[in-house]
């Protein structure tokens, strides 16, 4: 059967040509474009090239080229009506059912009936906007600093507060009753005779397709009542989930720049647009989908995406949900996250309020989704601890799971190791297995092995505990919040309070109070946080922690005479003073996250303090060098 042009068009708009191709040829990555031998030739190097931006295909070597539909008619050896069938099936599309060439003609009418009294509804209701009844819609327009010319040009118009106005209207233009029901813009009456405007006081924004036509229209309430934004219902020419709103107007913004901005509503891509941030698009205020990531895909030529929803927790929610799509399809995603004080600014409000040269240059200082979501794991969890960097870690790999290519996820990992100052080798070796093999997470018998505890506190612990005296002095040079930040604190605290009451510093009293210890920490712990060091459930079990406390005591060995006294307590000192190296290194680094914080939310006055703390910690730390 002949198809439909605007199905077929629709298939073309939603078939990635790489993903196509992929199952029937090993493509490899060169620069903006696919390579691999020809599957209609016989060749030894590679002349069969894929444009995922133009979404189609040449070889070079045989000169066959052509379109998606083009490559699966000859791979295929099928005609085109078999090849578009293939295609939508692989990409999870229906297709009409096999009908009458009649049946085919009159839903292309009556689809192209629907796109004319969305026309029409668009004129009505910009002819409204400038009647008097729409005056507090002008002047909500006005206060938003939107401009006439925008008003023209994103045809906003006004929804008169009646029951009756817009199915009026379209009578008066020629639409019969079941068009006008078929079309979304009454709702019908639930007793099945009759209806009203779905749109009333309201403000409307058209929604179009690629080619610029009006397929529905989302209504803001102007005052109370619920809800807050309308969307039409779906229709014949209009599916939630694949549409973007403005990207009829942004798509040759997007092929120049390179890159596409996500935003969440309507005023977050009118505003920064009307000032002329150009390659925007807005998601509609629904959760992104698969056919939005492959609409933005099909205009860009190497697929680069700045997502800039609200700082709300819904809108992280979705900047999440988002990151997953954009990785699975390709793309190379930087996270905005605009700065603020008391106000919690959205596009529009940002533009609105600082203009839109601070908005482009916070557009250059978006973070590498890694950064983003590391930020928002060091809000969840101490990344000072071991624990906390793979609690932080095992967040962030569902994420890199989801990249496809391997050379990629292991640049991301490496990243992710370094940011996290994930010193233990097995660690990092392990965060790279995980990455590589697409796992979500790393294996619980890994994670365990970061309770091992580093070798300059083993050291000093040894020390201290070989020698009563060296022991109450160690303690005093160590006060009690300075060893919780360590990775043996609660050794160091059953150390501290067997000396305190002048208790024998023996495994048995020692081991009696980690117990405890543990115990009170684990109902401490942040939720969803791996309790890497295990209360023992019984005498025969033992946490990693008191396998360390049973090493270092059969280590420690009390100074035989004055020489061997000198060289301990001379290691001891070292050992101490490096320790206060790295605590002072680890809060200057924390400074320096506050700093550059500080300095992107406008607060000069406090990066300037900041900055001054850690110049302070910077002297203190030479002079223990």
């Amino acid at each position: 059967m002949a198809f439909p042009q605007h199905v077929i068009e629709e298939i073309r708009n939603q078939a990635d040509i790489v993903r196509i191709v992929s199952d029937y040829v090993a493509l490899k990555k060169r620069g903006s474009t696919y390579i691999a031998c020809c599957p209609f030739h016989q060749e030894k190097s590679p002349s069969f090239n894929v444009h995922p931006a133009k979404q189609m295909f040449k070889c070079f070597g045989c000169g066959v080229a052509g379109s998606v539909f083009t490559f699966v008619m000859n791979i295929e050896h099928v005609p085109f009506p078999e090849a578009v069938r293939l295609i939508a099936q692989k990409c999870g599309l229906e297709l009409p059912q096999e009908e009458v060439a009649r049946e085919t003609r009159e839903a292309e009418l009556e689809r192209e009936r629907l796109l004319q009294l969305h026309d029409w509804a668009a004129e009505f209701f910009q002819e409204q906007l400038e009647r008097p009844e729409a005056k507090f819609a002008q002047t909500y327009l006005m206060e938003r600093s939107i401009t006439e010319a925008t008003v023209r040009l994103l045809r906003l118009g006004y929804a008169p507060d009646r029951w009756d106005a817009m199915g009026n209207y379209l009578k008066k233009r020629g639409a019969t009753t079941t068009e006008i029901e078929k079309s979304g813009l009454v709702t019908v009456k639930e007793s099945g005779t009759g209806f009203y405007d779905r749109f009333r006081g309201r403000l409307m924004f058209p929604i179009t397709d690629n080619q610029g036509r009006v397929v529905a229209f989302g209504g803001r309430i102007l005052g109370e009542g619920e809800p807050k934004y309308l969307n039409s219902p779906e229709t014949l020419i209009y599916t939630k989930g694949r549409h973007l709103y403005g990207l009829y107007l942004a798509k040759e913004s997007i092929r120049k720049n390179g890159f596409v901005i996500l935003v969440e509503g309507y005023f977050d891509f009118a505003l920064p647009f009307q000032e002329g941030v150009g390659n925007i698009v807005a998601s509609l205020g629904t959760a992104l989908t698969e056919n939005q990531v492959r609409l933005m895909r099909r205009f860009l030529e190497r697929p680069q995406v700045i997502i800039n929803f609200d700082p709300d927790r819904a809108g992280q929610a979705a900047t999440e949900r988002s990151l997953e799509l954009f990785l699975e399809h390709g793309f190379k995603v930087n996270v905005l996250h605009l700065p603020s004080n008391e106000t919690k600014f959205d596009p529009d409000t940002y533009v609105r309020t600082l203009g839109v040269d601070a908005y482009r240059k916070q557009l250059k200082n978006s973070q590498p989704f890694v950064e983003y979501l590391l930020e928002r794991a060091s809000l969840a969890y101490d990344l000072h601890r071991p624990q906390g960097k793979v609690a932080a870690v095992n967040d962030i790999l569902p994420f890199l799971a989801r990249i496809k290519e391997p050379i990629e996820r292991a640049v991301y990992a490496e990243r992710l190791a370094d940011r996290l100052k994930l010193d233990d080798a097995l660690i990092r070796e392990e965060l790279k297995k995980a990455a590589a093999g697409q796992r979500t997470a790393l294996s619980p018998q890994k994670i365990e092995a970061v309770a091992a505890i580093p070798p300059v506190e083993r050291q000093v612990l040894r020390l201290m505990l070989s020698d009563w005296e060296f022991c109450r002095w160690g303690l005093e040079q160590l006060p009690e919040s300075f060893t919780h930040k360590l990775e043996s604190g609660l050794l160091f605290q059953a150390v501290r309070r067997r000396v305190e009451c002048g208790q024998s510093l023996d495994y048995d009293g020692l081991s009696a109070l980690l117990t405890n210890f543990q115990s009170e920490q684990a109902a401490r712990e942040h939720p969803g946080q791996p309790n890497l060091f295990r209360t023992p459930s019984n005498e025969a079990e033992t946490s990693p922690l008191h396998a360390v406390l049973a090493e270092i005591l059969l280590e420690a060995d009390p100074p035989q005479d004055e020489e061997t006294r000198h060289q301990a307590y001379a290691q001891l000192t070292a050992g101490i003073q490096a320790l206060e190296r790295q605590q002072m290194g680890r809060e200057q680094s924390q400074l320096q996250f506050e700093v550059e914080q500080a300095q992107k939310s406008g607060n000069q006055e406090l990066a300037i303090q900041q900055a001054m703390q850690k110049l302070e910690k910077l002297r203190r730390m030479n002079k223990l060098t």
